[in-house]
Order: C-alpha cells, then sequence, then structure tokens
C-alpha cells in the first residue's frame, strides 16, 4: 500500500521568536595637560529565543502497533493485536514505545476512516527550544601625540580599547525527541559558550603633508589580540597607506591578517545521529574515478569487482569539535580614488581585492570522508579511514563526521564605485540629483575541502550564487521635502553545474544556466517634518524572478510587490 497520511493532519511547524537587547554607555572626553582625550564606554546584552514546533509528527514504533488491528473475540470490533492477548502468539512483543496501553487500530482503507484516537497514538508535536545570550563591555580611548611630538605630516593618532564578550547557546527537546521515536533522528540536549577578552590599538602615521608629489601620505596600523576560553590566542593585524600625490588622486592600499575563531556551534554541538545517502567509492561502478582507489580499497581488505549495497541511508553521527582552533586570513588591497577638481561633488573608485583563508572550519560530509579515506596517495588515509564502521559484507555501516580545521579559499576580484552629485538649477531645473554605479568583477574563488590536497579544486565563479558580475545603481532626486529613488540590480547569467577543471559540462544539466538578472525598484520618501517621515515603494516592478528550479537567496525569489511605511523619531 502507498499513501499520503494527510487525513490525520499535515506535519507543519510554527516558531515563537523573541528578541531582547539593550545597549547603554557613556561617551566624552577630558583633557590631561594638553593633550584632549576622547573615551567611549559601553555595554550591551542580547537574547534571543526560539521555541519551534512540529505537529503531526509520525511515531513508527506506534503506527506499526494501530496498523496490526484484529477483531477482539469478546466485543466483535476491531482492537490491536497488543490490547487483545488471546491473539498474540507465543513471542509476541508490542512494538509501540509511547503509551502503548493507548495503542487505537488504524485503519488506512479509504481516506478519513482512521480514527480521532488513532490519530493521536501514532502522531505527536515535537518541542524544540533555542535560546542565545550575548553579554558585552567594552571601552575606547583615543588621543595624539601634539602635546609631544609631530611626525612632518601632522601629530601621531592613537587609539588603545578593551572589550569582553560572552556567548551561550542552549537547545532543549521534548523527552520523546531524546528518545529518537519520532522519524527524525534522536537528537539530544546541547549547551555550549566561550568568551573572549581583547586588546587593540590602532595608529595613524601622518608622514608628510602639502609637499611636492605628496598632498597627504599617511600610514594606518592596527593589532588586536584575543584569548577565547575555546579556542587559544589569536591575533590580528593591518599596515595600510594612503598617498595623494595630487589634490585629484589618492592611492590606498593594505595588508593584513585576520581570524575568526569557531562558533558555539561549530565547538559544542552534541555528537547526535543522522543518516545520509552515500555512493561507496570501492564500488565497481566508481573505483575508477580516482586513480588512487582501486590499490586503497584492496589495502583495506575490500576486493575488486565490489558491488556495494548503497542504495539505502546509511547511518552517521555528527557533531561540534572542542578541540578546533581559528581559522586564519591573509588580505590584500590596493585602489585608486579620483576626485578631478574640475567637477565637484564626483568620484571614482577602483580596489582590487586578493584574499587567502587557511585552517576554514567546515563540516566534513559522510561522502568526503569516504572519498578521502581511499582517494590518498601512498596508502588510505587513516584518519578519515578510522571514521567508517563496514559490516562483514563490506558494506558502510556508520560514518563518523564534524567541524575540523581543514579548508582553504582563495578569491580576488576589483570593485569600482563612481558618485556624482549635482544641483540641477545649473540647467535650470529645481532640486537635487545624486548617481551612484556600484560594480564587482569576481577574477578568482576557488574553494578547498581539503587545504592539503591543492589539487581538488572546486571553482565557485561563475556559478549561482557567485557571479562573475554584479552591478548596482541608485538614482535620487530630491525636491524640497521629497525623495524620488530607482534603484537597479544586475546578476550575471550563472552556471547550474559545477565549472571546475574536469567536473561538470553544460549538457550534464537542462537547463544548464540560470540567465542575467536585472531588476528594478522605485520609492516615493516624504519628509513631513524634521521627526516624520513617510515612504511607499515598487519592488522588483518588472517582476524579474529566476526559474522555479532556482531558490539561492542571492535573488529575489518573490517578485514584485508593494510596501509602506512611516517612522517617527521622537526626541
Amino acid at each position: 500500500m502507498s499513501r499520503f497520511f494527510t487525513d490525520i493532519g499535515n506535519r507543519t511547524a510554527s516558531n515563537d521568536r523573541e528578541l531582547f537587547r539593550f545597549i547603554g554607555g557613556f561617551e566624552g572626553y577630558f583633557t590631561l595637560s594638553d593633550t584632549d582625550f576622547d573615551y567611549d564606554v559601553y555595554y550591551t546584552r542580547g537574547e534571543v529565543s526560539n521555541v519551534r514546533r512540529t505537529l503531526n509528527d509520525l511515531i513508527p514504533t506506534n503506527f506499526l502497533a494501530a496498523l496490526d488491528s484484529v477483531i477482539d473475540p469478546e466485543t466483535g470490533q476491531a482492537a490491536c493485536r497488543s490490547q487483545v492477548p488471546a491473539l498474540q502468539g507465543e513471542d509476541y512483543e508490542d512494538p509501540a514505545l509511547v503509551n502503548p496501553e493507548n495503542c487505537a487500530p488504524f485503519n488506512p482503507f479509504g481516506f478519513g476512516q482512521a480514527s480521532a484516537a488513532s490519530a493521536d497514538f501514532i502522531a505527536g508535536d515535537v518541542q524544540r527550544e533555542d535560546e542565545i545570550t550575548q553579554e558585552m563591555v567594552g571601552g575606547t580611548l583615543s588621543f595624539d601625540s601634539g602635546q609631544w611630538f609631530e611626525l612632518p605630516g601632522g601629530p601621531l593618532g592613537i587609539a588603545l580599547g578593551y572589550e569582553y564578550r560572552e556567548e551561550d547557546v542552549e537547545t532543549t527537546t521534548d523527552e520523546l525527541t531524546k528518545q529518537g521515536v519520532f522519524t527524525n533522528a534522536a537528537t539530544p540536549d546541547s549547551f555550549g559558550g566561550y568568551d573572549v577578552s581583547e586588546f587593540f590599538v590602532e595608529l595613524r602615521l601622518p608622514l608628510l603633508s602639502d609637499v611636492m608629489l605628496a598632498k597627504e601620505l599617511s600610514l594606518d596600523a592596527a593589532y588586536r589580540t584575543a584569548d577565547y576560553s575555546h579556542a587559544g590566542n589569536a591575533d590580528a593585524w593591518q599596515v595600510g597607506f594612503m598617498w595623494a600625490p595630487i589634490e585629484d588622486v589618492r592611492i590606498r592600499g593594505t595588508v593584513g591578517e585576520a581570524v575568526r575563531a569557531p562558533n558555539v556551534d561549530e565547538a559544542f554541538s552534541p555528537q547526535s545521529p543522522g543518516f545520509a545517502n552515500i555512493n561507496d567509492p570501492c564500488d565497481a561502478d566508481n573505483i575508477n574515478d580516482d586513480p588512487d582507489r582501486a590499490a586503497n580499497c584492496l589495502a583495506l581488505g575490500i576486493p575488486a569487482g565490489f558491488e556495494a549495497n548503497d542504495n539505502v541511508s546509511i547511518e552517521t553521527v555528527s557533531g561540534g569539535n572542542p578541540d578546533l582552533f581559528s581559522e586564519g586570513s591573509e588580505s590584500r588591497t590596493i585602489g585608486i580614488v579620483w576626485t578631478p577638481e574640475f567637477l565637484e561633488n564626483f568620484s571614482v573608485t577602483v580596489d582590487f581585492y586578493d584574499i587567502e583563508i587557511e585552517d576554514a572550519i567546515t563540516e566534513v560530509g559522510a561522502q568526503d570522508i569516504l572519498d578521502n579515506c581511499v582517494d590518498a596517495s601512498g596508502g588510505p588515509d587513516a584518519g578519515f579511514c578510522s571514521q567508517i564502521d563496514r559490516d562483514e559484507n563490506n558494506d558502510v555501516e556508520v560514518v563518523r563526521s564534524g567541524f575540523i580545521n581543514a579548508s582553504a579559499l582563495k578569491t580576488s576580484g576589483v570593485e569600482f564605485q563612481i558618485r556624482y552629485t549635482t544641483e540641477l538649477s545649473d540647467l535650470g531645473l529645481p532640486g537635487e540629483l545624486r548617481l551612484n554605479l556600484q560594480g564587482n568583477k569576481v577574477n578568482e574563488l576557488e574553494e578547498y575541502a581539503f587545504q592539503d590536497r591543492p589539487d581538488e579544486i572546486n571553482v565557485e565563479v561563475g556559478e549561482v550564487g557567485d557571479p562573475e558580475y554584479q552591478f548596482r545603481t541608485i538614482v535620487d532626486y530630491r525636491i524640497d521635502e521629497w525623495n524620488f529613488n530607482y534603484t537597479s540590480r544586475f546578476i550575471d547569467r550563472s552556471a547550474l553545474f559545477d565549472v571546475s577543471p574536469g567536473a561538470d559540462s553544460p549538457e550534464d544539466v537542462s537547463p544548464a544556466f540560470v540567465g542575467s538578472i536585472w531588476t528594478h525598484d522605485f520609492s516615493i520618501e516624504y519628509t513631513y517634518n524634521e521627526n516624520v517621515d513617510v515612504y511607499v515603494g515598487l519592488r522588483n516592478a518588472f517582476n524579474k524572478v529566476p526559474p522555479g528550479y532556482t531558490f539561492d537567496p542571492l535573488y529575489d525569489l518573490l517578485g514584485r510587490r508593494l510596501n509602506a511605511g512611516i517612522t517617527v523619531r521622537f526626541e
């Protein structure tokens, strides 16, 4: 029998979310001797809670008990076999795990034939509660060296700061979910958190000013050290320069290293069971996909010609890793700013960027673990192979996975912005016009699932979600209390297949591309007075949306829509 059990109620979800945030602090200045000090002391606390209820989730063991219905010889009515001892047999065991004494027979023949009692017995509601809190206190102090010394371009600027932050997450589920009686895997409660203390110093060194070939020449330097309770010490720094050989041109650049510590989910989520679909790399159909596989599979005792039973899902165990450490990145940028004297309020900026991330935190999936076990050169990879359990027939039974510092990412490209503001009175027209054109071209975006295998490269640029070109245009026309806005966004054509070398080709998928998308927004804002603004807008006016098989959030997935609102400021 094959049927949908919508007559017992659809499996739906509801979420109740609450957000609370408090921000407070003091800022000001004081003077010691002849030096002015600016200070800022602040405190924030935020809490987010979510109660998620999944309604009418099936209880498979109870469902089996309710389906196993018989006619009770004493009453002549249908009843669960578990409630009729005379018809149970010598080795009978009640399959129901939840309130077995309440079993009511379920009639699957015909829509809506099951009783309310049987529907209540075979399904239940799942509840999960999440709570995230963040508390932070810090302060900054800034001053200059004018009282003591000055560089040729002026006094040295100095900023110091300290910040302490605590983050905690708590997830609890109902008792039945923890026991694994629903269709989803058993999910234990999880608790985790960390604290971090950070110190930073920033310097601005004005080296030259108003001299030949150096209208301005300055250096900026910053250093931050952080002590994470769960990931140890991490240092970040940046050095940049600004050089204006003439008034109209500025050249700027930076080089630096940054870090990202593992978040609470990556570090502390509990080890939980689950399921995954896999293709066994040692199967005869897959054995030649990598030159090292055949020898490595033999070394593991898997014979040539092996045919895996991998058409069913396997068990997985995954969760956080408390031994993670911080990711590290290196970045380099260089750019130019042109503000021609002959055209007031006009500027062009162009910046080139090059970023590399190492030891990136990644969640390794079951398929990656299986592949990397037997795709290593020089023999099976002991680290990955130890995460796999096979049965006596060499079929995969369980794969253990989680988060590790293993990945790398490289990206480079160029960004530009053109801005222009002009009063239209020179043309005999009222009002002010503001133009802003922004664009980005990605030259390189490469991911390495495992940084110690640089030959296994995943090229992302040009795929859906990572287009090669993006442009954004913003036009504002202001007249008196009115502002008329036009905004457009262009996303380049993107592939739905893997564009990595040796991977897929356009013939592998149909359609192979999401065509270029150009959306247009219009809005009108009216300033009633200095405290009240009213606006109305039309988003995606021409209803340009990607095809229905694309759900990437880079696109506008909703289509044309109208919005309106009012903003009131209280003094």
